[in-house]
């Protein structure tokens, strides 16, 4: 059967269906072509499709962006292999961080604490913004993708207990931590 049916208004005037199951569906296709030729858009004949107006110039990214290896511009690592409450300074500018791979070889529970801070902070006085608590034996690590931002610095210190106000010290070379920041 023709996919075309006449309308009953005008003699051999006809409107373009698909049949389907025996019901004339209204045939609207996409379609390019000179005035009075027409050619269905498919895999064969895409629609063409052109810039009217040139891609700016410059570093803008245009489409997917993928992530690519490179030798420069990731991020840096803070290493301490014995942190204690002596605090330390990761970064004494602001900056973020983006992960951390700690390991407690003690005999005790350790906490790592981060603050947010330009100089080395007082371990037992300045307020931590992060405090991680650290098993006996145990290995922790965690990836931030977007960054926990500290505005002011980066600083670091480790006690046995979780209060901010405490100052006792893990055992000698016992809390290991490798934090990623930039």
């Amino acid at each position: 059967m023709s996919d075309n049916i006449t309308l009953p208004q005008g003699a051999g005037t006809l409107l373009a269906t698909d049949e389907i199951l025996g019901v004339h569906v209204l045939r609207a296709k996409l379609q390019t072509g000179a005035d009075g030729a027409a050619v269905d858009v498919s895999n064969a004949d895409p629609l063409p499709v052109s810039l009217v107006l040139p891609l700016p110039a410059g570093t803008n990214t245009v489409g997917a962006v993928n992530v690519k290896p490179a030798t420069s511009g990731g991020l840096f690592v803070y290493r301490n292999t014995g942190l204690s409450t002596t605090g330390q300074v990761v970064k004494s500018s602001p900056g973020q961080v983006f992960g951390w791979h700690l390991a407690n070889w003690g005999s005790s529970v350790a906490f790592v604490k981060l603050y947010n801070t330009s100089a080395a902070p007082t371990v037992g006085t300045t307020q931590p913004a992060l405090t991680l608590m650290m098993p006996i034996g145990a290995v922790i690590s965690a990836e931030h993708t977007n960054g926990i931002a500290f505005t002011n610095g980066i600083g670091i210190g480790a006690t046995t207990s979780p209060s901010d106000n405490n100052t006792s010290a893990p055992g000698a070379n016992t809390v290991i931590v490798n934090v990623f920041y930039k």
